[in-house]
């Protein structure tokens, strides 16, 4: 990795894509394949963090990932 952090997008979204791009953001990835359906009875922060876990491991575990 560069010395300039990246971050790292886990979206499909051209959006997000977009609003990175514009002003020179640096960041790689691409969406994540999982299913981001709830689980009966999951509050909001245990699955946004674990969606973020999930998707970070999916990140690293791609050919060149982070």
């Amino acid at each position: 990795m560069s010395g300039a952090p990246q971050l790292v997008l886990a979206s499909g979204s051209p959006r997000r894509r977009e609003l990175l791009a514009r002003p020179g953001i640096p960041f790689a990835g691409g969406p994540s394949r999982g299913s981001e359906i709830p689980r009966a009875g999951e509050t909001p922060p245990p699955r946004v963090g674990g969606l973020g876990r999930r998707e970070a491991r999916e990140e690293a575990a791609r050919p060149g990932g982070t």
